[in-house]
């Protein structure tokens, strides 16, 4: 599936997507999902012992230009 549909239907997450299609710039077109999750951490873990060509992304809006985002635990 399309990147951009998978950001659509998990709105909102992190999404850790194992890539099946990449453009001549080795960017990511189409891919699976392996996990989704509203915790950015639970994401970053999963893919530790995972070998494929994986992509992380969130899928939520953006800050707008000027912001700056920082996580806490």
């Amino acid at each position: 599936m399309k990147i951009e549909e998978l950001k659509k239907r998990y709105k909102d997450e992190w999404l850790l997507i194992k890539i099946t299609m990449a453009n001549e710039q080795d960017l990511p077109i189409e891919g699976e999902v392996l996990l989704h999750s509203k915790n950015r951490d639970e994401v970053y873990e999963a893919q530790k012992n995972l070998k494929e060509y994986l992509y992380i992304t969130y899928s939520g809006e953006m800050p707008k230009k000027g912001f700056a985002v920082a996580f806490h635990e």
